[in-house]
């Protein structure tokens, strides 16, 4: 190989000896791999034979594509991840192995220990597996997932969990109606399989308090406690859950009396401004307000038991139709109720306006398929970006028939510009109102 090499430089392309010295150069260079490969044959990787630490060896594993180039590091994997294993790379196929060696290998007799120590025993332990880059890591989180391991939050591992405390997860299934009435859905945390879902209106909950008879309520307090028993005694009840309901306002506008209202559900106190300035600080509302025949913009500002509402209302002048829109500036667009796409096309329209002007959406519900074949899913008040929502549609669609009905709704968008909102309402056949419209 080295005298070729040399040659190489020596022989120009028109010599007649190139050809020669070229097939020469390749069979020397299939030689040399050759060679290295009859000479390095086997690994030597860390283990154990009866109590004593020593260095195991295995063929290495020399089968690979045809087609491809000799690749040393993928041969070594191949190797180190065929029977017997000691290199581990796919960690939630093979969790239940790799956590039973850990406990045995790394825990040992302890239950609690610290996790720089379990990382320093990874790699002293000859007989414990190999793990990828920030494998372990990775190992802790499906542990933690699966509810096997727990951090103290001290520093330390735990292999045997402390008891769980009892909790409530709340779920809004329907926003503040007009009499400010919302449906929670609640569900509870390990609390066995009959819990005590106990609840207070404005007050403070106790196991006393009354018991939820399913797993719904409807509401019209500020806040709602929870509090999730079990009645076993198994597991331990732990602290309070405090929903806070939002204050919402809306307006009704009367045409006839050109009069608006102002409606804060589900109570509070209302001030306004009729000249864009603060209205925190703005009049009382106390009864319908007279519009004259010009456009008006009415900033309103609610308050009830330390929370709060800010909207901004914007009226057009008397037998104008225009949506007063600034097209610069971001918008918002949000109903009380959800504005449904009810066709495959429609939906996919939305999703591909969306991801063309960088638009979210928020509270939406995807429902495919029909009885008994139905999906649905339901989000809450979280910002939802077109990509997610199309990929999240991707997998439940793979679920059943390419042609399966599909209903997309939302409660509220989120646009960079009033432009791009006009042009999306367009795009998706939704009628803009200006009192639900929100530019601030």
């Amino acid at each position: 190989m080295y005298a070729t090499a040399k040659a190489d430089k020596e022989i120009p392309a028109s010599h007649p000896q190139r050809i020669e010295l070229d097939d020469k150069k390749g069979q020397y260079d299939q030689d040399f791999q050759a060679t290295v490969l009859a000479v390095f044959d086997k690994l030597l990787f860390p283990g154990k034979t009866g109590q004593t630490d020593t260095l195991r060896s295995k063929v290495l594993d020399s089968t690979y594509p045809s087609s491809d180039p000799y690749n040393g590091e993928r041969q070594v994997i191949r190797t180190l991840t065929t029977d017997p294993i000691k290199l581990y790379t796919d960690i939630p196929t093979h969790f239940d192995a790799l956590k039973a060696r850990a406990e045995q290998l790394l825990f040992g007799s302890q239950d609690d220990v610290r996790k720089t120590d379990l990382l320093d025993k990874m790699k002293q332990v000859a007989q414990m597996p190999w793990l990828p880059s920030k494998g372990f890591d990775l190992l802790l989180q499906e542990a933690y997932k699966r509810g096997v391991w727990e951090d103290l939050g001290t520093g330390y591992i735990t292999k045997k969990p402390r008891p769980k405390t009892t909790n409530v997860l709340v779920q809004v299934e329907s926003a503040p109606d007009d009499s400010g009435t919302c449906r929670l859905k609640l569900e509870s945390q390990n609390a066995g399989s009959a819990p005590r879902i106990h609840y207070a209106e404005d007050g403070a909950v106790t196991d006393s308090s009354p018991v939820l008879s399913d797993n719904s309520i409807n509401t019209k307090a500020l806040r709602v406690q929870f509090l999730a028993v079990d009645p076993t005694g198994k597991n331990v009840t732990g602290t309070p859950t405090t929903w806070t309901n939002d204050l919402v306002l809306r307006t009704r506008l009367d045409d006839a009396s050109r009069t608006v209202e102002l409606l804060v559900a589900p109570r509070g106190t209302i001030h306004y401004t009729l000249d864009g300035t603060e209205p925190r600080e703005g009049t009382v509302y106390t009864g319908p307000i007279p519009l004259g025949k010009d456009a008006v913009n009415i900033q309103v500002y609610a308050e009830c038991d330390g929370l709060e509402a800010k909207r901004s209302f914007n009226f057009a002048a008397t037998g104008s139709t225009e949506i007063l829109l600034v097209k610069e500036k971001p918008a918002s667009y949000g109903s009380s109720t959800p504005k449904k796409l009810d066709n495959s096309a429609k939906a996919h329209e939305a999703i591909r306006l969306a991801k063309e002007k960088g638009i979210t959406f928020q509270h939406v519900s995807l429902t495919l398929g029909t009885a008994p074949e139905v999906v649905q899913l339901a989000l809450g008040d979280i910002k939802i970006n077109a990509e997610f929502i199309e990929q999240t549609l991707a997998h439940l669609q793979s679920l059943l028939e390419p042609n399966a009905p599909l209903i997309m709704s939302f409660k509220k968008v989120n646009t960079p510009t009033g432009h791009d909102l006009e042009q999306f309402a367009k795009g998706v056949g939704i009628e803009l109102k200006n009192e639900e419209i929100i530019q601030e």
